[in-house]
């Protein structure tokens, strides 16, 4: 940000939201040990499923229907589980189905026979969701011989009423099982956002397969949020998300993966913004190389494989002692001048509104910044969502200190811990552009 940057006035306010992790199902089929003494023999289980068989062709080749007819049905002894997650960070309701078998009794049958696992979730209205799994216990590792093998799925649901039939069709002898579950979804408490799941399917599976940025962000659900900000004057919609590996995150790899499982559900669904008069645009930081890493403008769909290329591998994130990184401090200006940039560059004179996805700033030194200059609060609205660890005695978010980087501008904080309140602090965003 050099001298002598002129601002047009406008108007602005920041937003800091924190945000708290919340942990994703991973593996397609596990084997849990019942002895914890032979964890460290635990070997994951293939994915078997490896055609791409359409669902309906693999019910086909059982007598599902007569099955389901017959009713409840025990070949081998397993377990039902349906577990609602609630409301996840990808704003979607979350529901795990699960069925947990005894290798023991699977290891008394040939090795080579195949057992199929079908799930069909059927929603009020009558429509099917079917998916299968399938595997053999001549592919599975041979070191554990105790223990349970769970196929599992977890899915997306809307609000409503189903009935969950789960079978297991034990090789090509007719043997099977069955069990059905009812189950209700009820929609968020206190909702704010009602119509964000327009148009959505009823039920969505989730891949099991993705790992890294990729489960994170999950481009296997290219539905979209229902997200329009019609705003009366032409608006330009700048989401900004910090990537950068900090020297919070350089004591351990996993608070940069928490940090990332937060920011990069929440940049999917600020990508998914219908912008009805003017633009989107998607930017990614690293405030330590000061560089924009990633850019697209006018977004329509976000480009992820090109977004995803930029995130730091896992070596960036080396372990370091904890007292140094007070001693690593860097400064956080790159940020303050990508939004003077930004606003400057701005064509015409259209609304201008900032949301910012950040860390915690704890580990940043803001001695000697420069500030803002004058009319920057009348030039544009700034909305700042920041992750809060669950540890806020190892860094609490340097609020204040980032209002002192952004003055003139006014920050309104508030505290979000759980997908609801992320949810709530979303619908204040839409709800608050759409009146200016």
């Amino acid at each position: 940000m050099g001298p002598g940057s002129e601002l047009a006035p406008r108007f602005c306010s920041i937003y800091d939201v924190s945000l708290r992790r919340v942990f994703p199902m991973r593996s397609l089929i596990r084997q849990r040990l019942v002895i914890l003494s032979l964890l460290a023999f635990l070997l994951p289980g293939a994915k078997l499923r490896g055609d791409d068989t359409p669902p309906e062709k693999m019910f086909a080749e059982v007598p599902f229907d007569q099955w389901v007819k017959q009713g409840p049905a025990t070949a081998l002894p397993w377990k039902v589980l349906i577990q609602q997650n609630g409301l996840s960070l990808h704003q979607r309701m979350s529901v795990h189905v699960e069925v947990q078998m005894l290798r023991r009794e699977l290891v008394k049958r040939p090795p080579d026979q195949r057992m199929l696992v079908l799930v069909e979730i059927m929603s009020a209205a009558g429509q099917p969701f079917r998916n299968y799994e399938l595997f053999r216990m001549s592919e599975m590792e041979p070191a554990v011989k105790r223990g349970e093998i769970d196929v599992f799925w977890d899915t997306y649901m809307l609000p409503g009423d189903y009935t969950i039939t789960l079978a297991l069709a034990v090789g090509d002898t007719g043997e099977h099982n069955l069990a059905q579950r009812k189950l209700h979804v009820g929609p968020p408490k206190n909702d704010p956002m009602p119509g964000i799941w327009r148009e959505l399917p009823t039920v969505e599976f989730l891949s099991s397969t993705l790992k890294g940025p990729d489960e994170m962000f999950r481009p296997d659900i290219p539905t979209r949020l229902n997200l329009p900000l019609a705003t009366q004057r032409p608006l330009q919609l700048d989401v900004l998300a910090d990537v950068t590996v900090s020297n919070l995150f350089r004591g351990s790899t996993s608070f940069y993966e928490r940090y990332l499982e937060v920011a990069l559900p929440l940049l999917k669904a600020l990508s998914q913004v219908s912008v009805e008069r003017g633009s989107l645009n998607v930017a990614m930081l690293d405030l330590h190389r000061r560089e924009v890493t990633f850019e697209q403008d006018d977004v329509k769909e976000l480009d992820w494989p090109r977004a995803r290329s930029v995130l730091a591998p896992e070596a960036d994130t080396a372990t370091v002692d904890i007292k140094l990184l007070a001693q690593r401090r860097e400064s956080p200006a790159f940020l303050q001048d990508e939004l003077l940039r930004r606003l400057n560059a701005a064509s015409a004179d259209p609304l201008h509104v900032f949301v910012i996805i950040g860390s915690p700033m704890d580990f940043y030194s803001f001695r000697d910044l420069p500030r803002l200059p004058a009319g920057s609060e009348e030039k544009c609205v700034v909305y700042y969502l920041q992750f809060e660890l669950l540890d806020t005695t190892y860094a609490d978010g340097a609020v204040g200190n980032v209002r002192k980087m952004l003055k003139p501008l006014t920050v309104h904080v508030f505290k979000v811990r759980t997908a609801e309140s992320v949810r709530h602090a979303l619908a204040r965003i839409v709800e608050e552009v759409s009146a200016m």
